[in-house]
């Protein structure tokens, strides 16, 4: 068990991959659970109304990821940036849960395109904490192409 932990959490619990990806997932989790009981009628009404505009969470989430952004400029040591990427899951699963209605632009909370972004999303974070070097070549493939372009457009230039 000790080493099913070490490799699946306790490995990757200072990278801010696994950050973004472990709030991601219980905020995701949270938020559908919520919402779910809430229309079960179990808890109140978990919906805000401003003078009769529904506000849904994907504008929370739009403000977090603002707000996550902007730390980010300023807080870059290793302790904030695991807590700014922390909340920078919750904002992308706020967003994210809600993408079929903002893709859509139809109150369709239920929408299959949402689960289909949070399932990609998932799957991108995750092989970012399990598959670093997979993302670290493709930053160098990209990196290279890049400045092979870079060259092409400047013996153009002249």
């Amino acid at each position: 068990m000790g080493g099913f932990y070490y490799r699946l959490i306790s490995k990757h619990k200072r990278r801010m991959s696994f950050a973004i990806l472990t709030s991601f997932l219980f905020t995701f989790i949270f938020v559908r659970t919520y919402v779910r009981l809430g229309r079960m009628g179990i808890i109140e009404d978990p919906n805000l109304y401003i003078r009769g505009y529904h506000i849904h969470h994907l504008n929370y989430g739009i403000f977090i990821l603002a707000i996550a952004g902007l730390l980010a400029l300023f807080f870059l040591n290793t302790k904030n940036r695991l807590r700014i990427g922390a909340l920078y899951g919750v904002g992308l699963a706020l967003t994210f849960d809600e993408f079929g209605m903002w893709l859509k632009l139809e109150d369709d909370y239920w929408s299959r395109l949402s689960y289909d972004a949070m399932i990609i999303i998932t799957i991108v974070f995750a092989s970012m904490v399990y598959m670093p070097s997979f993302w670290y070549k493709l930053i160098e493939h990209i990196q290279s192409w890049a400045n092979g372009f870079v060259k092409i457009k400047n013996k153009i230039k002249h």
